[in-house]
């Protein structure tokens, strides 16, 4: 498989209005696939049942807000009106460049616990940020975390906020899997795709 490659944005904006750093921040079109409903219901349950382990973001103690970035794609039927019904979640739709930076510098987790991904272009822009993330076991999600995020059945909302309360509960297990992100997303460069694809031509063509 030849990977995309990643640039950051050399310059980040400022969070939007109502939010606090220390967020879980999920990225994607509202469709099917994003798995948005159990996400919410994880989120509804790490609120409603705290764990053992308090959960403590900077300065501030409890579970932080949920922000949602991304426009409404098909077939999403009522998942956005429970988004924007969802106590405790910040729904932005879609969100320019810099703003999405900013929402990646400043958020503690991200979510992405998806049924299917081709790739997961925001896991990579997470990692690149030295973001920890919950991904769904399943697609091409875990080949590109490469032992770098928590995996969970994205089935099972008990695993989803489980493993959000795990890495928000543990500063040092986030800052472990945030580094060990960033280090891997490192590879990702469009040059080293530019060159895998010229490889994979040159091989195609000595077959001929």
């Amino acid at each position: 498989m030849i990977s995309y490659g990643f640039r950051a944005p050399a310059a980040a904006g400022a969070l939007p209005q109502g939010i606090e750093p220390g967020f879980i921040l999920a990225v994607g079109t509202i469709e099917p696939r994003k798995n948005y409903p159990r996400l919410l219901a994880a989120y509804r349950k790490l609120r409603s049942h705290p764990g053992a382990v308090p959960i403590v973001i900077g300065r501030r103690a409890g579970v932080p807000q949920l922000v949602i970035a991304g426009r409404p794609g098909w077939a999403y039927g009522d998942t956005l009106d429970r988004i924007q019904a969802e106590p405790g979640v910040k729904y932005l739709g879609h969100v320019d460049e810099p703003t999405l930076a900013a929402l990646y510098e400043n958020a503690s987790v991200l979510a992405l616990p998806s049924l299917y991904e081709g790739f997961g272009l925001p896991l990579l822009e997470a990692m690149a940020r030295g973001v920890p993330a919950v991904i769904g076991r399943s697609g091409a999600l875990p080949e590109l975390a490469g032992g770098t995020a928590v995996e969970v059945d994205p089935e099972d909302v008990d695993a989803i906020a489980g493993a959000l309360e795990r890495l928000l509960s543990d500063g040092a297990l986030r800052k472990k899997l945030g580094e060990a992100g960033r280090q891997r997303s490192a590879a990702f460069t469009w040059d080293r795709a530019a060159a895998e694809t010229v490889e994979v031509l040159r091989r195609i063509g000595s077959a001929l």
